[in-house]
């Protein structure tokens, strides 16, 4: 149970992510104690997207959500989680593009619909508009997932809207804005929450493979699973269920730059070749790019394909 004095925290913390104004005296009194100049304001919209990413930060533990948008951040506007909505939450957002609520980082989940503009719209303007505007006022911009970061499912081979990364998105508009990738389809929470958490306490981590934390992206998978000595062996699994290295599954952990086979998902509890599973690549960039390279594989297929070296 929650004493007043830490009901006073959580509320203002709440209330300040949430977008709630007029805060009683003794709520922003408490705000303004546990809320450091130096902790940064994220303006979080949402693109093509699944709101998997949303919901995959949601479960981030130690420190948990709740700590991670109170302490470690200021959520000024999210679509999914801000109380305001309607034209105090589109006034709230042009206050910030406009650069007239102080400095901020955009986070984005979600491709760009580059060709079809219309696909993604935020009041009444679509949501490439609302990142030109962004362009001018951010510090710098986080991509959240794969879609952001890489185009994902909505750029795959086909698609109809034209989908782009953020990154590819500025670039096509002659623009170069600090963008920090964290790719993953769902994110996982710690890259995204510990990128922040170094923000605060430590300025730009070091970024690498066109834009990723060193810290979460610098080995692949491959290199740290605990199925290489299989691989190193010839001991490959044939079929789901199998015993063995998952490469002639399709497992592309040779491909993709992750710390999965370490940090694990789901609170720490397991991951993908944890539960017999191959790796599908989720944080790599050609992750849903093509038609003809289906997430899992038979054996066969993987031969075809070049699954033998």
């Amino acid at each position: 149970m929650l004493d007043r004095r830490n009901f006073l925290k959580l509320a203002a913390c709440l209330s300040a992510a949430f977008g709630v104004a007029d805060l009683p005296e003794p709520v922003r009194a408490a705000l303004k104690k546990i809320a450091p100049d130096k902790v940064p304001t994220l303006v979080y919209l949402q693109g093509l997207a699944c709101t998997g990413c949303s919901i995959s930060l949601l479960q981030a533990q130690s420190p948990g959500a709740v700590t991670m948008i109170t302490e470690y951040s200021k959520l000024a506007f999210h679509s999914d989680l801000s109380a305001t909505s309607g034209q105090q939450a589109l006034n709230l957002l042009g206050d910030y593009f406009a650069g007239r609520a102080g400095d901020y980082f955009l986070a984005l989940e979600g491709a760009v619909p580059l060709s079809m503009p219309e696909a993604c719209v935020i009041g009444d303007k679509t949501l490439a508009e609302h990142l030109l505007s962004a362009a001018r006022t951010m510090s710098g911009a986080i991509a959240v997932g794969t879609c952001a970061s890489h185009g994902g499912i909505p750029a795959a081979e086909g698609n109809l809207t034209g989908a782009v990364s953020l990154k590819e998105f500025y670039q096509k508009n002659q623009l170069q804005p600090l963008i920090i990738n964290i790719p993953g389809c769902s994110v996982h929470p710690d890259w995204v929450w510990k990128t922040i958490i170094y923000l605060v306490r430590a300025g730009l981590p070091e970024l690498i493979n066109g834009g990723e934390p060193k810290m979460f992206f610098e080995r692949k998978v491959h290199d740290n699973c605990p199925r290489y000595h299989d691989f190193q062996q010839e001991n490959f699994a044939l079929k789901l269920g199998d015993k063995g290295c998952l490469f002639k599954l399709g497992c592309l952990g040779p491909d993709t730059y992750a710390d999965c086979p370490s940090r694990w998902w789901n609170g720490g509890q397991t991951w993908c070749v944890g539960v017999n599973a191959p790796c599908i690549g989720c944080a790599s960039p050609m992750f849903a790019a093509k038609k003809d390279f289906p997430f899992y594989r038979h054996f066969s297929q993987s031969v075809n394909q070049g699954g033998e070296k």
